[in-house]
């Protein structure tokens, strides 16, 4: 058939090696002669085609691709049994290989895709197919634990609950089962009130019927053989192709995003035949705009990402070595506050961020308590000016009434800052511009009561007027068995959400430390690990004291990644 110019086979069949029969859509580009292929594989129905945050296949064609849409197996109108993630390894490589005999295929196959689509790219790849050439994983990740599943360390329950929802959902309607299909899209659209219900991986019959491997997730919560399977990363190191990473700051994916760069970029190596693209633009998971939860980011917030890929898929596909592509930064990245798209060398991991390239900032008691806005936690530039003479500060977390944080939007947390379960530490107005590019990290000296519990960090950026900028956040456990201490106290290590902002002169850097970050973290219960809050229910909710010293020799202090510093 014929639409928009372009031809359309529709419902395609791809026989796997187990049998298996996978359908897909064809666009054909006009005219005749052989052309490359593009590959998107995904679990929503091949008509969507990823087309939430990607041109339709009909733009590709126009450009002289063969795209090819495929349902991931057991998915649409594919046969076989769906597991998310499970099978897309082996599958994706024989649906690569059969793309490449395609008539009219050149043979040169390139994958593109968000999300579960970015996923199924990094399972087929860690295969090797022949004749895969490029691929271009978008909001998504290679290491499904540690960037996927838990990235700060716990079950990431706020994106992972609605979304075996919306996985349930498509398996209900699969089996023609239009009462579950209802009830589990009414989930969907309240996922505050799934987060909350406890415990989480109880009471949830449609899942258990329709989509039970979020049971796996959850319970699961320590990286073990399960999860190694589902890490495909190392194994495409071993034999890499040229890749070109999508991200978005206020993805929820970004931290596998980053990761999967980074650790290619720690392989060394850029040559012409073989490098590496990392682009993160102002997004959420959906939309790719310039209003991401309603801040104007301006017009150029888009960053050009159509033909950005398009560029290079005809560098690697077409040939097209002289388009520019190639005497591009490795790095590209939309700073917020100046609304504008900045380039580095690389992304400032551990293994490539220059000696002394950090801003070390000391955590200070005084004579008031850090709790609150107005309390007297202090940040201070150099460790002579710490208040020697403070007492610690302490809070109390209950996890009945957690402190909240739902998104990571750069949004004003000033009034919840006023919360006395808040150590709240500031800093004096920046006297010039502070140029924070990379993984901020938190080091507190600290002591718990009726631990195991979180530490959790939230840094913000305090501006004149009064606003308290989000701009990051993490969290690490406490308290628990095994744990070092010294005199009783334990000096916890919190790795901290990446970010990329310039702090502008006037403004000041403020943290939080307190007991949880809820729903964007999962609600440590207390008293026990983190790895059983999964199954904790409301009467396992206990009450947690910590305390933090910054006195007497003790170095509580922030570690920031700095890109620059102003003259």
């Amino acid at each position: 058939m014929e639409f928009a110019n372009v031809s359309i086979l529709r419902k395609v069949p791809c026989l796997l090696r187990d049998g298996i029969t996978l359908y897909a859509d064809i666009y054909r580009p006009p005219g005749g002669g052989d052309c490359p292929v593009l590959l998107l594989r995904q679990p929503y129905g091949r008509a969507i085609a990823s087309t939430v945050s990607h041109a339709h296949p009909v733009w590709y064609a126009s450009r002289g691709y063969m795209v090819v849409v495929q349902d991931v197996r057991g998915r649409g109108d594919s046969e076989g049994e769906f597991t998310p993630f499970v099978h897309e390894a082996e599958d994706g490589y024989d649906a690569v290989e059969w793309a490449a005999s395609l008539p009219g295929s050149n043979g040169k196959v390139g994958m593109y895709g968000f999300s579960y689509q970015g996923a199924a790219q990094w399972a087929a790849a860690s295969l090797h197919p022949p004749h895969l050439v490029t691929i271009v994983p978008s909001m998504t990740a290679a290491d499904l634990y540690h960037g996927w599943l838990y990235p700060y360390g716990s079950f990431d329950a706020q994106n992972s609950l609605p979304w075996a929802y919306q996985l349930a959902r498509d398996g209900a309607r699969r089996a023609g089962d239009a009462e579950a299909e209802k009830l589990c899209t009414q989930v969907m659209q309240d996922p505050a009130s799934s987060v909350r219900r406890l415990p989480l991986n109880d009471g949830h019959p449609l899942l258990e019927t329709y989509m039970p491997a979020y049971f796996d997730w959850a319970g699961h919560p320590e990286y073990d053989e399960y999860w190694a399977r589902l890490n495909w990363l190392e194994a495409f190191r071993s034999k890499p192709i040229p890749a070109l990473h999508i991200g978005g700051w206020y993805d929820f994916l970004l931290q596998g995003t980053i990761q999967s760069f980074a650790e290619l970029q720690r392989d060394g190596g850029r040559s012409p035949e073989l490098f590496h693209r990392l682009e993160i633009g102002p997004w959420t998971h959906i939309p790719w705009g310039r209003k991401a939860g309603g801040l104007d980011h301006g017009p150029e917030a888009d960053g050009g990402m159509h033909l950005k890929q398009a560029r290079w898929f005809d560098y690697w596909l077409k040939g097209e070595r002289d388009n520019g592509v190639y005497e591009e930064a490795p790095v590209r990245y939309f700073e917020p506050f100046g609304k504008r798209w900045e380039e580095a060398d690389a992304w400032p991991d551990a293994a490539s961020v220059p000696a002394g390239a950090s801003g070390r900032i000391f955590l200070s008691g005084s004579e008031l308590p850090a709790n609150g806005a107005l309390g007297g936690g202090r940040l201070k530039d150099r460790e002579e000016e710490i208040d020697g003479e403070a007492a610690p500060d302490v809070f109390v977390y209950d996890a009945r009434l957690p402190m909240p944080l739902a998104t990571v939007l750069p949004a004003d947390r000033s009034q919840l800052q006023d919360r006395y379960e808040i150590l709240v530490y500031t800093g004096e107005p920046l006297r010039k511009e502070l140029h924070v590019f990379g993984s901020p990290m938190v080091h507190a000296v600290c002591q718990t009561l009726d631990g195991p519990t979180d530490l959790v960090a939230v840094l913000t950026l305090l501006h004149p007027g009064g606003e308290a900028t989000f701009l990051s956040v993490g969290r690490t456990e406490i308290g628990g068995a095994g744990t070092v201490r010294e005199n009783g106290w334990e000096t916890a290590v919190i790795a901290l959400r990446p970010l990329a902002v310039r702090c502008p002169a006037g403004s000041s850097i403020r943290l939080e430390l307190t007991g949880s970050a809820f729903p964007l973290l999962l609600r440590h219960p207390n008293g026990m690990p983190v790895g059983a809050a999964a199954g904790a229910g409301p009467g396992e909710l206990n009450i947690a004291t910590v305390a933090v010293a910054c006195g007497n020799g003790v170095k509580s202090r922030i570690e920031l990644p700095l890109a620059a510093r102003s003259e």
